[in-house]
């Protein structure tokens, strides 16, 4: 079975309806009339695919993986493109600029090796983006849509790990390198560092879903200012009013804009909680930094006061040292769950003097695969280990992280609503940008 027939008939005809208003408007966005074949704009494919099939859209920049679609346990990650014409060609599927300090050394060696390079890094990227949204290796697929004459033409195909056992149908030229594995065909051309893909709906991993006519608007304009002052006054009246509230954090120290070597991402190697211990800290037993600057502006972001709290801490803390309390699990906290984009959920608190760290833990929920108390590598789990792919004890750089494609996460949650917040990583400079009130850049 297809993704697509995972989908109900009725979310399909609606998906194809949009697909059908907007490549009736192309004359919108074009300076000359005449070419007959439909736009189509890469961001509205993402949004109203999302919309539709109520998927999450967990694009990030240059993550490989634009949506995620759930099916009862079933978790599966789609790619999204859409490009001109449906003869079979070659599409950009990875940017791998950050890497050429690591690939250029391979141009002096065999065909293999460099294939071999290659393909390892879009594996690597492939797996840390499996790891941060709980996707198993297979069934992730490519969605596409081709643009012919008058024409939208719906695809579907596997969208695997390249099979480095199988590499094969080496060709080096002048200005690109390609490469198969037996059941895709790649290439990757040295002036933009970008690893292509060969799509080819004759293959037997790819499908025809729907091809259907788009009827071009010659004079959209004319179109669009009837129809927004003969509709306007019924949908201002129900339109919803934005019930989402975000913010983003820094993986840095927002003073020094680095790392810090023993706090942040490198808290495990910080000093071991015992005195006179020799036992290191858990490699994922991080914490993430909230500068007393993102308090200062967004002072309810985790709660309705997060000073009026910070003061009640104090207040507990001096009561506490007179010995007029003994539980110290009655002290005032900011806790709640954190949803991660795998689909698990783990409690969490801001903590630490000055309200200055985002981490994991709690004092009564245990972690159901180890029966223990949830502690502070519950999130650095997912987050350093399992997608940053964190593997030794290596101190965690800004530099490191800007190569993984970020250095902040973003945070969200429903208006009023303190009990869940959600997290994912987001592009590079995101929080700097949160914080000059500038637009967060979609690309690293």
């Amino acid at each position: 079975m297809s993704v697509w027939e995972k989908y109900s008939k009725d979310e399909q005809d609606e998906y194809i309806k949009f697909l059908k208003v907007y490549g009736a408007l192309t004359n919108l966005f074009r300076q000359k009339h005449g070419n007959p074949i439909p736009y189509l704009d890469s961001k509205f494919q993402e949004t109203i695919f999302a919309k539709v099939f109520k998927a999450e859209n967990v694009d990030i920049g240059n993550t490989p993986h634009d949506i995620l679609s759930v099916f009862g346990n079933e978790r599966i990650g789609i790619g999204l493109k859409t490009w001109m014409k449906s003869t079979p060609s070659y599409q950009k599927v990875m940017q791998l600029k950050r890497y050429k300090s690591e690939i250029d050394p391979f141009f002096d060696k065999s065909d293999e090796e460099l294939a071999f390079k290659l393909s390892q890094i879009k594996n690597e990227r492939m797996i840390a983006d499996y790891n941060r949204l709980g996707l198993n290796t297979e069934g992730n697929i490519y969605h596409y849509v081709t643009r012919d004459s008058g024409q939208f033409i719906i695809q579907e195909t596997l969208y695997p790990l390249v099979d480095t056992n199988n590499l094969q149908k080496f060709n080096r030229t002048n200005t690109a390198f390609q490469w198969s594995d037996g059941h895709k065909d790649y290439k990757f051309t040295y002036s933009d560092s970008q690893i292509w893909q060969h799509f080819d709906s004759d293959k037997k991993d790819t499908l025809i879903l729907n091809q259907f006519n788009v009827d071009i608007i010659d004079d959209p304009f004319e179109f669009l200012l009837k129809s927004y002052f003969n509709f306007i006054e019924d949908y201002s009246s129900t339109s919803e009013k934005k019930d989402i509230v975000e913010a983003y954090l820094p993986l840095y120290s927002f003073r020094s804009k680095e790392v810090e070597e023993k706090s942040g991402l490198n808290a495990w190697n910080s000093a071991p909680k015992s005195k006179g211990s020799t036992y290191l800290r858990p490699l994922n037993e991080v914490y993430i930094p909230i500068p007393r600057e993102f308090h200062n502006k967004f002072p309810n972001f985790f709660c309705p006061d997060i000073f009026k709290i910070e003061q009640e801490q104090k207040e507990f803390d001096v009561k506490s040292r007179q010995g007029l309390i003994l539980d110290r699990k009655t002290k005032p906290q900011v806790r709640f769950h954190l949803q991660l984009p795998n689909g698990d959920r783990i409690p969490a608190l801001v903590t630490q003097s000055n309200m200055k760290a985002l981490q994991s833990g709690s004092l009564t929920e245990r972690d159901p695969n180890t029966n223990k108390l949830y502690g502070q590598s519950a999130l650095g789990q997912w987050l350093l280990v399992e997608v940053l792919g964190l593997r030794d004890r290596t101190l965690v750089t800004r530099d490191w992280l800007q190569k993984k494609g970020t250095d902040s996460i973003r945070l969200w949650r429903k208006k009023d609503d303190y009990s869940t917040f959600f997290i994912d990583f987001a592009p590079i400079g995101s929080f700097e940008h949160f914080m000059k009130d500038e637009e967060i850049p979609e690309d690293d």
